[in-house]
């Protein structure tokens, strides 16, 4: 919505997307499920993902902001209470996919039984994630076995700690980081490059309390960068030296990495998608140190990189 730039209807673009591509999987980060009813909600995915050719990959997840329940009228929820319900909500989802919705007594909502239409494909719930921001949430992935996608502004200590939580609760599915990533053709000029986006998305994160609001501007560019923003920015041999240091802190399958900011020219967001693939390729010379000092080649089969939409950037 208006007040954060977010695109209200992932699925639509989602649709709009597949009609011009032929190959990359297409997700939403996230549709906000407190927002919508569930039954919808599937209905709406599992058409989107027959129209699409079996390239959707759903993200959901249980919060949102002030601003959006009011425009809703909806009454903004406490912690457990958005937790029961968004865990209701994605029964209802898994449940409308497989074929057959059973009659049960939920608290928040009271869907009769019936055989919804369409009957998802049988593959839907497993490329489906949830954003993960606490470890209830991490819970609640692992119990439903969706995969996990990690918010940028959460440490490296929350992740594992969700992904404690996550295993705990029999969850085996695929880990999604989250990074704004910005790549030039160097150090040097990726820097200059990024800087306004940064600390326009630094001032941002400011004004919304997400900064102590008494913090002073960095002038450096890399401490702005630093938590909670989480930007990695660099010439391709930097950002993928990063991205390997992360998936060494914090194992993950997927990495999905939001490009466009505000501040950044649709000119140089291209630019720097295409060097994305010249950081793809650098991954795969890297030679590495594990936790034993043992060198090795990273493993292909440990991480996997998809194209997500994330609200619209």
């Amino acid at each position: 919505h208006a007040h954060e730039g977010h695109l209200p209807t992932p699925l639509l673009f989602a649709l709009h997307l597949a009609g011009k591509t032929r190959q990359i999987r297409l997700g939403s980060a996230i549709v906000c499920l407190n927002l919508h009813h569930p039954l919808a909600v599937a209905e709406q995915a599992a058409v989107a993902d027959w129209l699409t050719g079996g390239r959707l990959a759903p993200g959901f997840g249980s919060g949102s902001t002030p601003e959006e329940f009011e425009l809703f009228g909806l009454k903004e929820t406490q912690e457990t209470e958005r937790h029961v319900r968004f865990a209701e909500s994605l029964r209802i989802i898994r449940e409308a996919w497989k074929g057959e919705v059973r009659p049960q007594s939920l608290e928040y909502f009271n869907v009769p039984a019936h055989v919804p239409l369409p009957v998802a494909r049988t593959d839907l719930a497993a490329r489906s994630w949830l954003a993960v921001n606490s470890a209830g949430s991490a819970r609640i992935a692992g119990e439903m076995g969706l995969g996990m996608l990690f918010s940028h502004l959460r440490t490296v200590q929350q992740y594992r700690e969700y992904v404690e939580a996550y295993r705990a609760a029999g969850g085996q599915n695929q880990i999604a980081v989250n990074r704004p990533v910005y790549v030039g053709e160097d150090d040097d000029s990726a820097w200059a490059e990024a800087a306004g986006a940064v600390r326009t998305l630094w001032r941002r994160f400011r004004e919304e309390g997400k900064i102590p609001s008494q913090t002073p501007e960095p002038s450096s560019i890399s401490e702005l960068c630093g938590h909670p923003l989480n930007f990695i920015v660099g010439g391709p041999e930097s950002v993928a030296r990063q991205l390997i240091e992360l998936h060494a802190q914090v194992p993950f399958d997927v990495a999905n990495l939001e490009v466009r900011w505000e501040g950044l020219s649709h000119r140089i967001v291209l630019e720097s998608l295409r060097r994305l693939t010249t950081v793809r390729a650098l991954r795969e010379q890297v030679v590495k140190l594990d936790e034993h000092g043992q060198r090795h080649e990273p493993d292909d089969q440990q991480e996997h990189h998809e194209l997500r939409r994330s609200d619209g950037r």
